[in-house]
């Protein structure tokens, strides 16, 4: 036992160094839709190619500003993109983003990249996003996986991004909302019958969504323990990261010692988990307590330790789901062939699926289904040919509400199979 877990604390502590990644519903469009987005047809492999509904299609470059350089995540997207872009006709350009989002930064690393051809950028940074625009307000944006959702406020740095005709909106890591991540971990603490926890996040000036994920959270325990035989304790304030490992010190806090769970709105598997498996290892933190928490991590040791099963250490993790990445590409497409989806009117943030793993086969499944292990597209549950039917370039008919009713829609269910 004791050999099995320094192995996984050597593996876990290697990917805790890695480049640190964001962690993180339409509006009423009301078209019929026209395409199930419940339909999990054929492999890519399999599909036949959709054929464009163009004449003659414009090309260009689309540069992808990201807030990785590493991971499951990273290597999925740059595939995903890379295919996507060269069979839709376009270059594709990775660049990297401020690692602390700064504005001037994200911006600078735009300006080291742009030529004339540029015509979109899906971006992973969300401070800048206005100063980008000012400065190339020829050039189509959308964003994804952003979490800094005060930018956009009527205060924010980045609020005059959604008077511009060039921003296409935002689709989140899951949840927009802080409140509904905090509801859900809520829930998952209830339905797990935990009686003592406590929750870990990331700054406030970073990630305000987890400061509001965190008081929801504690509301919902709260609203609970009104009719409960046995009240659920949440014990002291969040613990805030500052983007570094979890210390070790946190167990040999007194309150920290006989924990059920541990609710971690930061990048729990990277940030939270080493020092848990470190912490048992010594026997300074109770061999019971479970962590829930997000963050993809195709990471072997890591998942044989996750689940509903006995002595598993990650109870529940919390993802966007795979197929969220068609829609930005999806509305800059559209933009730049002019062929912008008919019941679209302006840019709105909304949510991708949050895909919920927190059972043993939940977990099995999305190793051996998901295009997130080995960035394996044939391992869509929807396959890129068929995701061409959200998109109006191949499909007269798409709607902006079937394109969001789709990348909001996918759940564990879909890949379950």
């Amino acid at each position: 036992m004791r050999n099995k877990l320094v192995r996984k604390i050597t593996s876990m502590i290697a990917v805790a160094a890695m480049t640190m990644g964001i962690v993180t519903g339409c509006g009423d469009a009301g078209a019929a839709t026209t395409a199930d987005s419940s339909a999990k047809t054929e492999t890519a492999s399999e599909a036949a190619p959709a054929q464009s509904v163009l004449e003659n299609a414009k090309g260009g470059k689309i540069l992808y500003l990201s807030n990785l350089s590493s991971g499951a995540y990273y290597d999925y997207y740059m595939a995903f993109y890379e295919k996507a872009c060269k069979d839709l006709g376009y270059d594709f350009q990775v660049i990297y983003g401020d690692s602390f989002n700064d504005p001037d930064g994200n911006l600078t690393a735009v300006r080291n990249a742009y030529t004339k051809d540029v015509v979109g950028i899906i971006i992973c940074q969300d401070g800048g996003v206005s100063a980008i625009m000012e400065e190339y307000p020829d050039v189509y944006v959308a964003t994804i996986n952003s979490d800094m959702d005060a930018i956009f406020n009527e205060d924010g740095t980045s609020h005059a991004a959604l008077s511009s005709d060039h921003f296409l909106g935002s689709i989140g890591d899951g949840y927009i909302s802080g409140e509904d991540l905090g509801k859900d971990y809520a829930q998952e603490v209830i339905d797990k019958g935990f009686k003592r926890v406590a929750t870990i996040i990331f700054p406030i000036y970073a990630y305000p969504k987890h400061t509001a994920a965190d008081a929801a959270f504690r509301a919902t325990i709260e609203e609970y323990n009104k009719t409960a035989s046995e009240p659920i304790e949440i014990v002291g304030d969040a613990t805030v990261l500052e983007f570094k490992p979890l210390g070790a010190d946190y167990f040999m806090e007194a309150d920290h010692q006989n924990l059920d769970g541990i609710a971690a709105f930061c990048a729990g598997t990277q940030f939270v988990y080493p020092t848990i498996l470190e912490a048992k290892g010594t026997g300074t933190c109770a061999a019971n307590t479970v962590l829930l928490t997000n963050g993809f991590e195709a990471n072997e040791d890591l998942f044989a330790d996750s689940g509903d099963d006995e002595g598993m250490t990650i109870g529940a993790v919390t993802i966007a789901d795979p197929e969220a990445v068609l829609w930005p590409l999806a509305m800059i497409d559209s933009a730049v062939q002019g062929v912008m989806y008919p019941d679209w009117t302006a840019p709105e943030r909304i949510d991708s699926g949050v895909i919920t793993m927190d059972t043993t086969a939940e977990f099995q499944a999305m190793q051996n289904n998901s295009p997130l292990w080995e960035a394996d597209l044939s391992k869509l549950s929807t396959s890129w040919e068929d995701m061409k039917q959200y998109m109006p370039r191949y499909n007269k008919d798409a709607t902006y509400a079937d394109l969001c009713k789709f990348v909001s829609g996918v759940s564990i269910a879909d890949y379950a199979k």
